[in-house]
């Protein structure tokens, strides 16, 4: 282990590159590296990422926090601008990745990944001398190559080629990947496909838009379940109130990172700590307002519900359906009605007191085939259970809502009533058969 002198240079363990970067360039505050780039001391810091099914931080980003010879922060664009050439470039980019591996390695942990931002825009140039280093560094500090994430920015990627070199590269040498900023500008799923990476950062702007967006927070489960289709797993990061965690728990997110949970430490005994109670309280919280929000809107479709169930058994002739499915509409939220054969083809006009006359023209009707439909699959699956469906985007008007469906066997053939009520409340409404009194 390196001597720990109070602001010593760090002794190198061995001839080769990462070690005269430290011994050159970097010096120590007790146990925390320093590193010094043109007059300024690059101090470390870490902000924690928590993982929200074990409630406790599962990796820490490194950040650098530069102060000048006077104590005063400096901002990191100004730190950036003083390197002028794509040789100083590099050189601070390696500086900062040394004193997060070794400031990591000094706290000790068993287990846990180091986030480590990466300037995709010095690979161009210095592609194998960029892995190499990184190799060259973790070598040099004892850190395994699989308890490091690499971040790339998603909007800094200007060459997709070389960038999945890259990311090949940083597989193989054991490291995990991961996009960040994901939603900022345009984002862009190709490169999700295309690059494969381990974690994808979704970046703050997504949750800001959700917290006062409905349509916004809608999205949010949707975006982490393609994302998870990939194959990655999500990260949420800009995370400052109660609020914005409540829709990273509700949309199923893995980890979560944001003021929050910890703002960067540079103080090596608190970086560690953990809000384990705090994380419970809102799981608490979370499970508390799920069941409140089920029964809610069970409540809220109750009376649609106790009109259907005693349909089974009594409607003997597809015009009774039709003439019940005419009174139907009528109700208050309902949209339309309409009838689907064994088959899923609506037989018959929508039954409904109104229409959006944009959507006219695509709003079903005779012949329309809804087989691809949940609420049709589901109805013929359980024929005499109502189904609840939704809530979900409706093509007929374009707006969302919830479908309740019930197959029915009348002389012998098989009708399927379905009920389009019009939704205006939250996204987590459970899919499944009326099983609530």
């Amino acid at each position: 282990m390196l001597a720990l002198r109070k602001e010593s240079t760090l002794e190198a363990r061995g001839v080769d590159r990462a070690a005269r970067l430290v011994g050159d360039c970097m010096t120590r505050n007790g146990l925390w590296g320093v590193g010094h780039f043109s007059g300024l001391k690059l101090n470390g810091a870490f902000q924690p990422i928590y993982c929200l099914s074990h409630k406790r931080p599962v990796g820490y980003e490194g950040l650098i926090r530069p102060v000048d010879s006077q104590g005063q922060l400096v901002a990191p664009g100004a730190l950036f601008g003083r390197a002028g050439n794509p040789e100083q470039r590099v050189h601070l980019d390696r500086l900062c990745r040394a004193v997060h591996i070794h400031n990591f390695t000094m706290l000790g942990l068993d287990e846990g990944w180091l986030f480590l931002n990466l300037n995709p825009n010095l690979f161009w140039t210095f592609k194998r001398e960029t892995v190499a280093f990184t190799v060259d560094l973790l070598e040099h500090f004892g850190l395994d190559s699989n308890r490091v994430v690499l971040e790339i920015l998603e909007q800094s990627i200007p060459d997709e080629g070389l960038m999945g070199e890259l990311v090949d590269h940083y597989h193989e040498m054991g490291c995990l990947v991961a996009i960040d900023d994901f939603g900022s500008g345009h984002a862009n799923f190709d490169r999700i496909w295309r690059f494969r990476p381990d974690i994808v950062k979704l970046d703050r702007s997504i949750i800001a838009n959700a917290i006062h967006n409905p349509h916004a927070r809608r999205m949010v489960p949707g975006l982490v379940s393609l994302l998870h289709q990939t194959g990655a797993m999500v990260l949420i990061e800009g995370i400052e109130t109660h609020d914005e965690a409540m829709i990273a728990l509700d949309a199923e997110a893995d980890f979560v990172q944001g003021f929050l949970f910890g703002t960067p430490m540079t103080d090596l005994a608190t970086v560690g700590g953990v809000k384990s109670e705090m994380l419970q309280k809102l799981a608490g919280r979370f499970r508390r307002r799920l069941v409140a929000d089920t029964k809610r809107q069970f409540k809220e479709i109750r009376g649609y519900l106790d009109l259907l169930e005693p349909w089974v058994g009594m409607v003997d002739s597809f015009d009774a359906l039709r003439r019940r499915g005419e009174v139907f509409a009528l109700m208050d939220g309902v949209k339309r009605c309409f009838i689907l054969n064994h088959r899923g083809s609506q037989v018959g006009p929508n039954m409904t007191v109104g229409h959006a006359p944009h959507f006219a023209h695509i709003a079903g009707g005779d012949g329309a085939d809804w087989s691809r439909r949940t609420y049709y699959r589901r109805a013929v699956g359980r024929p005499g259970a109502i189904q609840v469906i939704g809530p979900y985007f409706s093509q007929p008007d374009a707006g969302m809502c919830i479908t309740l469906s019930i197959a029915l066997e009348i002389a012998g053939a098989v009708w399927v009533f379905c009920a389009d009520i019009e939704w205006n409340g939250s996204a987590d409404m459970i899919v499944g058969e009326n099983r609530f009194g």
